[in-house]
């Protein structure tokens, strides 16, 4: 995609993911500075981008700042010069590096301290989906400065979605997504691994995608609206009928000799919920009982 203007941009970071959006941002027509610690990742960056040796130098003249680094530490540990600070005041900095939600809050009250205007992001994709329809970006931070660079940040995803002013949101909505992933693909990973060892070819498992992501949609619809109410009445399936469910799958697991520390960690928090006295509420009752386990 190609923007209807120029901007001047600086990309801190020359990994997988900061090399990937610089030459998104260069391809989309933008003259886009990269600094690495070590210069020669800049250099290899390519793609009509300019490597600088300084960090100073690569940020002077840019309108836009976008960081991504491995984590929040390294960023601390680039900006502790004054120098650095100085050369940012008056500009965007996107952060898109991963991080927490208090990741986040504590750039914002960097950014605020050294006159630099800030955005949190997240972004949900591999390199090689970045500027693809595959990419999405998600970013916090003040309606205001979103909109002024968000033709510029469509380069690198054209669903750029504003979550909130709450510098933490766009960090907490990611987190929150990967966190389905990651436990959704652990879940049929066991799933296939359970068929498997009772001589199912786990294709037959996979083959039936459809049918366990249609109840996932279903309950993810009916969890929105009971926890909307804060009411888990229903004529459903009662948490009583789910756990015994999940005791079949322990039992399965144990008997096969596979792996049953994951379907006993679900059990742990379904029972948890019945010994809550929710036994007789749709399965999203358990939110309840998430919700109260604190620290």
């Amino acid at each position: 995609m190609t923007s209807s203007r120029s901007t001047k941009i600086a990309v801190i970071g020359s990994g997988l993911m900061g090399s990937a959006l610089a030459r998104a941002f260069a391809a989309a027509g933008h003259d886009v500075a990269v600094w690495n610690r070590t210069p020669a990742r800049a250099r290899a960056v390519g793609g009509g981008t300019v490597a600088f040796e300084t960090l100073v130098e690569a940020v002077a003249g840019r309108a836009l700042v976008v960081v991504s680094l491995s984590n929040y530490a390294a960023w601390t540990e680039v900006v502790a010069s004054p120098a650095i600070a100085a050369a940012l005041a008056g500009k965007t900095l996107v952060q898109l590096t991963s991080g927490s939600p208090a990741d986040a809050r504590g750039g914002l009250e960097w950014a605020r301290a050294h006159g630099v205007d800030y955005l949190d992001a997240a972004i949900l994709a591999y390199p090689a989906f970045v500027a693809t329809d595959y990419a999405t970006v998600y970013y916090a931070g003040a309606r205001a400065v979103f909109d002024r660079h968000v033709e510029t940040l469509q380069a690198i995803a054209r669903n750029s979605v504003y979550v909130d002013e709450k510098i933490g949101s766009a960090a907490t909505l990611d987190c929150a997504i990967l966190e389905a992933y990651y436990g959704g693909s652990l879940a049929l990973l066991h799933a296939a691994a359970m068929c498997q060892s009772e001589g199912l070819d786990p294709k037959a498992f996979f083959a039936q995608k459809n049918s366990f992501l249609g109840l996932i949609s279903v309950t993810a619809d009916a969890a929105q609206d009971m926890i909307g109410r804060d009411d888990f009445t229903g004529q459903q399936c009662s948490l009583n009928t789910h756990v015994a469910a999940i005791e079949h799958i322990v039992r399965l697991s144990t008997d096969a000799r596979i792996s049953a520390r994951f379907p006993r960690e679900l059990l742990e928090n379904y029972r948890r919920a019945l010994g809550a006295g929710l036994g007789e509420q749709e399965l999203p009752a358990v939110f309840r009982t998430l919700k109260q386990d604190g620290v």
